[in-house]
């Protein structure tokens, strides 16, 4: 018996949905607030990432998206090694800092420490170093897939946003 396939064509394109009604909608997944760290020679960067996920276990990593014009973007790849960072709950007013600060007023005054050759906030509820495996450019911003070579969880409430507001995370 011979079976016969109809050949389909690709439906036509259309126009994306506007991105305030995109923003609105992905506001409804509630991601904690990662802050994003790097070390360049005379100093350390940061900045928020709305975009982090663990991809793989074998090895254990993680993806992060940066703006591809973004400075800590340069850094972290210059640098080879990046930390990820979930704020705490008590530290929830830096996820404004590292959006829109100047990038050398970002981590003043901030607890820091530098771990495996990045940057580690101190009162994190987690914090992940990574080496940097790979970067890959998607539309304006660049994927980084970084193998986690450190680890460190705190018992905290982190700070998640849902709905563009500042939430914390009960047990």
């Amino acid at each position: 018996m011979t079976s016969r396939t109809t050949p389909t064509t690709a439906p036509a394109r259309t126009a994306p949905v506007p991105a305030g009604d995109c923003r609105d909608a992905i506001s409804l997944l509630p991601p904690g607030v990662p802050v994003v760290t790097a070390v360049q020679p005379d100093r350390p960067v940061g900045c928020t990432a709305n975009a982090v996920m663990s991809p793989s276990l074998d090895p254990p990593s993680l993806l992060i998206s940066l703006n591809t014009g973004s400075r800590t973007l340069s850094v972290v790849r210059e640098a080879g090694t990046f930390a990820v960072n979930v704020l705490a709950w008590p530290d929830r007013h830096l996820a404004q800092r590292f959006a829109a600060a100047e990038p050398h007023r970002r981590l003043q005054d901030v607890p820091w420490s530098l771990t495996h050759g990045a940057p580690v906030l101190t009162r994190s509820c987690l914090s992940a170093v990574c080496e940097v495996n790979e970067t890959v450019p998607l539309l304006d911003h660049t994927v980084v897939a970084g193998t986690v070579v450190w680890l460190r969880t705190e018992d905290t409430e982190p700070t998640v946003l849902y709905r563009h507001r500042q939430h914390a995370l009960r047990p």
